[in-house]
């Protein structure tokens, strides 16, 4: 049996993950500084519409059976295999149904170079759910450190492959092949790393309550997939693919930090949830883990909203600048979207995977809808629509489906209290000197100016309200 290990070796790799998965969020940074200086904003819109357009088969790819590995107290050897075997079958389907629709799929938009785009896109599907059930074998092992180097070197090799191409004159060759190459080095690293070998397929394996939490959490990702991607599509179909461009460049600066704590978080905390001795017990910690998602996600939402055109104009270049007017009002959504995801640790954790769709549906049928509606005036409304959508799922989750739960969403709340009043007096803070005085400088010593009182306020704010917050923040560092 595969049984989830809480003792030191995984206490001791979960800083190196998280450690990773900030190295992964460097290479990324590094990536669109590179990528935008030699990439122009149509093929970077092109090939963000192809993604789109084609992520559905990441989410088919996986069917919510990681997470349900994840947080099963025991696997057998027969489950593991089928779960592989399930996952690699799946993750071949998706990109096939990629390949299928390609021809079709460009037609509709009137852009013939759509179809080689997601033709090319197609087999990274297949390799990541392929390598699927490798990492969680690492993951269950208490392998944290191997994990994290498995999926750093896959980036790396992706953003390297990338930049020689977009050097050569290939970008959207080069954007095209970044996540299949990947995603191909993801799956060698992984079969390297993890002494597992799964066997052939066996019937009447047990794998109804895993195919079960699966399907739920599968509808929810695909619930999340469209929400995400809808404002994406509008905005391409309506505005071309500059506009596209730079209004998916101003969602990706948005969300990084959020996708690169929250994802290595996750293989920490529902291991953590699933071995709380009660609901008090999961109540406490998810509150822990709320300030320690908080902290680091909101600083940085704040800076960039405080400090979006001149940090884009100095380290995007000056054709990226407009992304700047998304960015503030991504962000709001942004915050919203990271104090709701503690609720996604606390019913995945709980095994209540219905109430998390319920949760989910409420807020993101709402944001598909008038991102649908709101198209047509131009992205500022899109990020609006998308706003509040992130609005109306937290508010869901808070209110009416986490006490179903045995959770309290207002304790939640009141946990990021000191997070967002920090880092809101921050944002307040430099975008007023900003605005007061700082319009007519440079783009250099503005970013400077913004970023330096920026953190005077976020010092000062730390001291007088954040004391204990930080001290919680330290002791979770060292003993991880």
């Amino acid at each position: 049996m595969s049984t989830l290990d809480s003792t030191a070796p995984r206490r001791r790799g979960a800083i190196a993950l998280l450690g990773a998965q900030w190295g992964k969020y460097g290479l990324q940074v590094g990536g669109i500084v590179i990528l935008a200086r030699l990439i122009d904003p149509g093929d970077f819109g092109l090939v963000a519409l192809g993604l789109a357009l084609s992520g559905f088969a990441a989410v088919l790819g996986d069917f919510g059976l990681s997470l349900a590995a994840l947080r099963a107290p025991t696997l057998s050897v027969d489950q593991r295999d089928m779960l592989f075997w399930i996952n690699t079958l799946i993750g071949a389907v998706a990109s096939l149904l990629v390949v299928a629709a390609a021809v079709p799929v460009s037609a509709a938009f009137g852009d013939e170079r759509l179809a080689p785009v997601m033709a090319l896109l197609a087999p990274a599907f297949a390799l990541r759910s392929a390598s699927v059930q490798y990492r969680v074998e690492l993951n269950r092992a208490g392998r944290l450190s191997a994990l994290a180097l498995v999926e750093v070197v896959g980036d790396a090799i992706g953003l390297v492959t990338a930049a020689v191409l977009a050097l050569c004159g290939y970008g959207v060759l080069g954007l095209t092949l970044q996540g299949g190459v990947a995603a191909a080095i993801t799956l060698i690293a992984a079969v390297t790393a993890s002494p597992w070998c799964p066997r052939r397929p066996r019937r009447d394996v047990p794998l109804r309550s895993l195919l079960a939490f699966g399907g739920n959490t599968f509808a929810v990702h695909l619930v999340n997939y469209a929400s995400s991607n809808i404002g994406t599509m509008a905005v391409g179909a309506a505005s071309g693919s500059t506009v596209l461009g730079l209004f998916s460049r101003a969602n990706q600066l948005v969300n990084l930090p959020l996708e690169q704590v929250a994802s290595p978080l996750t293989r920490i905390v529902i291991p953590t949830l699933v071995d709380a001795g009660g609901p008090a017990e999961i109540q406490r910690r998810l509150s822990r883990f709320q300030i320690v998602l908080c902290y680091p996600v909101l600083a940085y939402l704040s800076l960039l909203a405080a400090a979006a055109a001149p940090a884009i104009h100095v380290v995007l270049g000056s054709d990226w600048t407009p992304a700047a007017d998304d960015v503030t009002i991504l962000a709001v959504g942004a915050v919203f979207q990271t104090l709701g995801y503690v609720a996604y640790w606390a019913f995945l954790a709980t095994g209540r995977p219905g109430l998390l769709l319920g949760s989910e549906g409420v807020g993101r049928s709402l944001m598909i809808a008038l991102s649908i509606v709101c198209a047509t005036r131009g992205p500022m409304w899109v990020a609006s629509a998308i706003a509040v959508g992130h609005l109306a799922v937290w508010l869901s989750a808070t209110l009416v489906f986490l006490p179903r739960a045995g959770v309290s969403g207002w304790a939640l709340a009141r946990a990021a209290g000191p997070a967002l009043l920090v880092f809101g007096l921050s944002f307040a803070a430099a975008r007023g000197l900003d605005s007061w005085l700082l319009t007519s400088w440079e783009a250099f010593p503005r970013l400077m100016a913004i970023t330096g009182s920026w953190g005077l306020v976020v010092v000062i704010a730390c001291a007088l309200f954040a004391k204990s917050d930080i001290a919680l923040i330290r002791g979770f560092i060292r003993s991880r």
